[in-house]
């Protein structure tokens, strides 16, 4: 392609969307884009996106990669620190040690060499909030700041949520910051997959003479067993185990209950699937990227392997398409009226 025609190409934006520990498959889809040739200008992230895209912008993502594959089941639990308190199970501590290993604490969001969107969510407005300055990590933490699972955030004055609660596929902001061609990576679960009932490992009590319910006894028996177990490393992580992993074994059994993080991320999932839809109606990429992991809990990270494995799936299935929606249309000029 002539200098001229390379200067004025069209810009490509990625956005990865949310849905927890299936966001493994970004790390994937981002080393197969690169290695394919695919600038990315722009980069849009929500929730695991967001942790995904800051990954990459730093440089990090190919010894997370590799990392990926030596870590134990314990070190992925032990990111999960109990919070106990009335804003979250986990207070998200742990999880800004492990990424500090790959982003430096200082790293500021407008030095990168990538144009970079990190989404949350407004608590009082429910508008999504996007970070294209300020300091990576807090926007980072923010944007995977799930509602009741892990605490909130509070920058400026803004009380901020899981960017997937109201931008699960950010690709309407990456065509505002000036994306013309946009590939999405959806994480969200089709709605027969979204019925299943995954296991819990604390079934329901039953309910004693004159008592309405069991739903109460149920959060005083959790709390119980965080409260006994937190100063107990063992302990802990066995309860995570439980709380956080899904037992394929024991996922074909409908007749327990999920737990209480089962149902929260769950609703998100079920609200995310239906503002997907909608996304993709007003807003269809050039290239979609649809992954579906349905044996998988939100939080389970246990599983990266598999993960990186159907990543690589996916990316085959694809190339022909994105070398003919995105590659060969990289040597046309800019479209008109588009700011550049």
């Amino acid at each position: 392609m002539s200098p001229a025609i390379r200067a004025s190409r069209p810009k490509v934006g990625l956005a990865l969307g949310s849905g927890g520990s299936r966001g493994i498959v970004h790390l994937e889809v981002l080393d197969g884009l690169r290695r394919m040739g695919i600038p990315l200008d722009i980069l849009v992230g929500s929730s695991i996106g967001a942790v995904a895209a800051g990954l990459y912008a730093v440089g990090a993502l190919p010894r997370v990669r590799e990392d990926l594959r030596t870590f134990k089941r314990e070190d992925f639990l032990r990111m999960f620190d109990p919070s106990l308190s009335r804003y979250g199970f986990f207070s998200g501590r742990k999880i800004l040690v492990f990424l500090k290993r790959y982003i430096p604490a200082e790293t500021r969001i407008e030095d990168l060499s990538v144009r970079l969107g990190i989404v949350a969510t407004d608590y009082d407005s429910g508008r999504p909030v996007v970070f294209r300055r300020g300091n990576l990590l807090q926007a980072i933490r923010a944007s995977i700041s799930i509602p009741g699972v892990f605490t909130p955030v509070r920058i400026g004055r803004k009380l901020l949520l899981d960017g997937g609660v109201v931008s699960p596929l950010p690709i309407d902001i990456a065509e505002e910051m000036g994306a013309h061609l946009v590939a999405a990576v959806s994480l969200q679960p089709s709605i027969g997959q979204l019925r299943r009932i995954l296991p819990l490992g604390l079934k329901k009590p039953k309910a004693g003479p004159g008592e309405e319910s069991g739903s109460l006894q149920l959060v005083e028996k959790v709390v119980r067993r965080l409260s006994s177990a937190r100063n107990e490393e063992s302990g802990w992580l066995h309860i995570a185990d439980q709380w956080l992993t899904a037992k394929r074994s024991e996922a074909e059994d409908r007749k327990k209950l999920p737990n209480l993080i089962d149902i929260v991320t769950r609703t998100i999932d079920i609200m995310a699937y239906t503002e997907t839809l909608q996304m993709l109606a007003a807003h269809p990429p050039a290239v979609l990227f649809e992954f579906d992991f349905p044996d998988l809990g939100t939080l389970d990270f246990t599983r990266s392997e598999e993960l990186l494995a159907a990543g690589r799936r996916l990316l085959e299935r694809k190339e022909p398409e994105i070398r003919a929606k995105i590659l060969d249309r990289l040597t046309l000029p800019v479209p008109p009226d588009s700011g550049f």
